[in-house]
């Protein structure tokens, strides 16, 4: 297939406060840090990594330390990580924590405005797949399966997530769906799906090629896997940098961009088929607020020309538009397709 790199409709327009609301911006630094204190006092027995996880070169360096943990880049493939990952024992206290619960609530507080992230996605999953099995990986409160209702989609939804919080909650509010607690990684139900969906998950899982193998295990022979991640090779990271929002340990674990991807897709059984960068007016809202802190260094990394200039309504509009049109935007929207077995 043809991988399509421009879009052909309008997305809507959406806001970094409208996804972010205020009790969240204003408590998550607090919150993350009380956490991820608890999470460290658990101990870590896993060694740091002296190579990539995703293009096994060796050729990393540190990139910043965030909420107590180290994080690395490569300078091959550009992929940051977390170094050393966090064991699974952390792992599942995180997820099972009050952070997690405190994660769900403001997605619950900003839930009709992240309803339209997905109706554009849903229009491209639809050319793939109008019927068959769905699984939804992270489905967290179910934000993409009340879309999927909206437009009265045919699939036999099944949604798998390891927080029990989010789990109960799936239950109790869409009866029609089969619910998994458990990582992915765990799921067993070999060549049973015809499409795979994770959104904004990816980033959280400690070993992606091994996921990735593992989705292609679940998927049906030339099945679909649909993801979003943060798009490192974007416009509002080269801006905001070791200071982005999105640098989250030990939740964000892994952040991609195009090239990282394409290796673990090479990896794990899958071609890409088309890539997109959806949202750029969410973009532009976040690179909007990191201008008006009055940092010296955001400023000097947005430049004169944006940093004049981005609060005029229509340069911001057309920002946005480009954004989307060259794929550099903050959010990377993919369709890939299991073209064979994962690599031994």
């Amino acid at each position: 297939m043809e991988r399509v790199t421009k879009m052909s409709q309008t997305t809507p327009n959406i806001t970094f406060d409208q996804v972010h609301t205020e009790k969240k911006q204003r408590q998550l630094t607090s919150m993350m840090e009380k956490t991820c204190a608890k999470v460290i006092a658990l101990g870590n027995p896993t060694t740091k990594a002296e190579t990539c996880p995703i293009c096994h070169s060796d050729t990393i360096a540190h990139f910043t330390k965030r909420f107590g943990f180290d994080m690395s880049v490569c300078q091959q493939c550009a992929q940051i990580f977390c170094n050393p990952m966090p064991s699974k024992n952390q792992l599942s206290f995180y997820y099972n924590s009050e952070m997690k619960d405190f994660e769900n609530e403001f997605f619950l507080e900003s839930f009709e405005h992240r309803i339209p992230i997905f109706e554009r996605r849903i229009e491209i999953i639809n050319k793939y797949m109008m019927s068959g099995r769905l699984l939804d990986v992270g489905s967290a409160v179910g934000i993409f399966v009340e879309a999927l209702k909206r437009r009265s989609s045919k699939y036999e939804i099944h949604c798998c997530d390891p927080c029990e919080s989010a789990c109960a909650a799936l239950k109790s509010n869409y009866t029609n769906i089969n619910t998994h607690q458990c990582m992915v990684e765990d799921l067993i139900k070999p060549t049973y799906f015809d499409g795979v969906s994770m959104w904004d998950t990816l980033e959280h899982i400690s070993d992606p090629i091994s996921a990735a193998r593992k989705i292609n295990l679940l998927l049906k022979d030339k099945g679909f896997w649909f993801f979003s991640t943060p798009n490192t090779d974007s416009l509002e990271w080269s801006i905001a940098q070791k200071e982005h929002v999105q640098i989250l340990p030990p939740g964000h674990i892994n952040l991609f961009n195009e090239t990282s991807i394409e290796h673990m897709l090479n990896q794990s059984g899958f071609s890409m088929v088309e890539s997109y960068t959806l949202n750029g007016s969410l973009d532009v809202s976040y690179i909007q607020k990191l201008l008006s802190e009055d940092d010296r260094i955001i400023k000097k990394n947005a430049g004169a020309l944006i940093s004049r200039h981005i609060h005029d309504e229509e340069f911001a509009r057309l920002l946005a538009q480009f954004l989307v049109a060259t794929k550099k935007a903050g959010n990377i929207f993919v369709i890939a397709q299991k073209t064979g077995s994962p690599d031994a």
